[in-house]
């Protein structure tokens, strides 16, 4: 854990970045229909420690993690390190789960680190790399209400103490909506913004879409690229607004969803803006491995707009060229029990087989998966 006071005198200042077909902006804000949905939207006290522990023996009880401290109403998420060779816990870069902290140190140095109020949501990685975020889902939504999501980021990263924020680094922060009210960052549904840079001063980032469910999910995100000593994040002053009704309960025309995987010939795909490779794999049920190796890829975290990549497996039309047997047990099957912080993506990571795939297996109607219960794993 990071003891250093960190800070730099630099006046707060916003930019508004709306979202349209996917590209980013500046624009006026719509005027809200309605109040904002998000609860504690300017991550005042308390801030509660989120469960659960991974490193604790077998049959201990559920517990706390000290270092994951989130304002209440949202929750913090992250890519797990060391579940995959893209993403090492050593190395350069490293990877690291996030810790997440108030941003108030009770010092005037503090003060722009702090939208408005009395807090604000601080995480970071210490010489190391992270993929994360908070979210917070919303309940009571009426499907095909246009939603408006704003919230004030900004970013410090260097290797120095103290100072202003080294502007080479690029910090992939962006903000993103789950329309069908999932959790898990990785997942298709979720409509992001694109990736921007905001060091030192606050900036608001802006996006709308179209609810397709009664709750819905908002997420902000970060992912930088460089391992500095300070990786830092600052997280204020949320706001979700109904904007306006979209009939038949589309998109509005706002922010349509992610594009179909764009497959070429031969199984390729063409990297868009604001792939990632773990998110790659997800959509075609591939391995993160299977596309490094199949691609030749020299550094599994470095993708570049345009970057054709190999999908094994994978014909033109984006589909499975032998996709897996929908019926009974298949050769290979595996017995799971899960145990504390697993999830369907985590499981993915372990053995390969796709969040959709498992669900299918163990005939599971949503993604949320229990301490204790035995899972089927297959191909």
């Amino acid at each position: 854990m990071k003891t250093t006071i960190k800070h730099s005198l630099l006046v707060s200042l916003a930019f508004l970045f709306s979202i349209a077909g996917g590209a980013g902006g500046v624009a006026a804000a719509p005027a809200a229909d309605g109040p904002n949905l998000l609860q504690n939207p300017g991550f005042e006290a308390p801030f509660n420690k989120q469960c659960c522990r991974t490193d604790l023996p077998p049959g201990k009880p559920p517990t706390p993690i000290d270092e994951i401290q989130v304002a209440q109403g949202w929750v913090g998420w992250w890519l797990e390190p060391g579940l995959d060779p893209a993403h090492p816990t050593t190395g350069s870069p490293a990877w690291h789960r996030p810790e997440y902290r108030s941003a108030n140190c009770h010092f005037p140095i503090c003060a722009n680190r702090i939208h408005s109020g009395d807090d604000a949501q601080h995480y970071f990685t210490f010489f190391s790399v992270h993929d994360a975020g908070v979210y917070q889902q919303v309940s009571g939504i009426t499907p095909g209400s246009q939603l408006q999501f704003s919230i004030y980021m900004q970013a410090w990263s260097t290797n120095a103490n103290i100072g202003p924020s080294n502007t080479t680094q690029h910090m992939g922060m962006r903000i993103g909506i789950d329309p069908l009210g999932g959790t898990d960052a990785f997942s298709p549904n979720v409509i992001w913004t694109t990736p921007n840079d905001s060091f030192d001063a606050w900036a608001l980032y802006t996006i709308q879409a179209a609810a397709q469910a009664s709750t819905v999910t908002v997420f902000t995100r970060s992912s930088p690229l460089y391992g500095v000593q300070h990786n830092d994040m600052y997280l204020d002053d949320g706001s979700l607004v109904v904007v306006g009704a979209s009939a038949g309960g589309g998109n509005g025309g706002s922010a349509p969803p992610p594009p179909a995987p764009a497959a070429g010939p031969g199984g390729t795909y063409v990297v868009q803006p604001g792939d990632i490779l773990t998110r790659i794999a997800f959509k075609f049920g591939v391995t993160v491995d299977a596309i490094v190796s199949a691609s030749n890829m020299a550094n599994a975290n470095l993708l570049s707009v345009g970057q054709t990549l190999v999908i094994p497996g994978v014909n033109v039309s984006g589909q499975a060229s032998n996709p897996a047997p929908t019926a009974g047990p298949p050769a290979g099957t595996t017995s799971y029990v899960v145990v504390a912080g697993d999830s369907l993506w985590k499981l993915y990571y372990k053995f390969g087989v796709t969040p959709d795939r498992i669900k299918q297996l163990n005939n599971l109607t949503s993604d949320t998966i229990y301490i204790g219960q035995t899972l089927t794993i297959a191909p």
